[in-house]
């Protein structure tokens, strides 16, 4: 702090030294309140301060919050600490680094995007209800793409060797304007489905039940009733190049099926 230069009237001070020394005092007041910088001022206890800019590279802001917590603003940049850790750091690139944080575009009305530390999840909410999320659930399974709806939910998700598309409380339907196309490794995978579920939209029958009707290769039909191909039994018939034969009636038989 500067040396202070004022100093008093003398003893014999006549009405000429009083006005000067007022006029003296008077202007270094004046001057004082105009200049007052850090050279003026060793401590300042206030409740409000009106500032147009404060130079954080030669003071630092801080506030010591409970458990070891507090807010800080130097010439590093800005820092909110929990007590263990950095939940917000603003540094002197104007990089900004938050952790635990709770984003959300709207509190308490929808609709809405939401980032919730505490339940792991980016959502995206039409209603409380009816919202879109990505969900960490763990580590023995991919996060998780859920689809809410009121009544039912679809979600996606990979876990171990198997990627999952299911659904809860509702159909599951694919289309497209296009091809729709099942595709397996080939020659190693399947397309594996129950042939008994496979029905068809048209005559509501299932794929089972209509390959029941068909027939099977390699086993043989049923037994047939002997016929005479419109020949009488016992015909005699004349073979080329000579001679005959006499045609006989078919014996009840089976066909081996292709």
């Amino acid at each position: 702090m500067p040396i202070p230069d004022l100093s008093g009237v003398p003893p014999w001070a006549e009405y000429e030294d009083l006005k000067n020394k007022i006029n003296d005092i008077v202007a270094k007041y004046n001057n004082l309140l105009v200049n007052l910088d850090s050279l003026n001022v060793v401590s300042l206890t206030a409740d409000h301060i009106d500032a147009g800019t404060i130079d954080a590279n030669v003071v630092t802001i801080r506030s010591d919050l409970t458990a070891g917590a507090f807010v800080e603003i130097n010439g590093n940049g800005m820092r909110i600490n929990n007590g263990s850790y950095d939940t917000f750091l603003a540094d002197i690139n104007g990089l900004v680094t938050m952790t635990g944080a709770l984003i959300r575009s709207a509190n308490g009305v929808y609709p809405r995007v939401e980032m919730n530390p505490n339940d792991n999840l980016f959502g995206a909410y039409a209603a409380a209800t009816n919202y879109l999320a990505v969900l960490a659930l763990g580590s023995s399974m991919s996060p998780q793409l859920l689809f809410s709806a009121p009544n039912s939910n679809m979600f996606m998700f990979v876990s171990g060797t198997s990627a999952i598309l299911g659904a809860t409380s509702a159909d599951l339907r694919i289309s497209s304007n296009r091809n729709v196309y099942l595709s397996p490794g080939a020659n190693v995978y399947d397309v594996i489905t129950p042939f008994d579920q496979f029905k068809d939209s048209s005559t509501n029958q299932t794929l089972y039940s209509m390959l029941l009707g068909k027939a099977s290769s390699g086993v043989s039909t049923g037994s047939s009733g002997s016929h005479n191909h419109g020949i009488a039994a016992g015909t005699q018939l004349m073979v080329a190049g000579g001679g005959t034969v006499t045609w006989q009636v078919a014996p009840t038989h089976t066909h081996t099926q292709i």
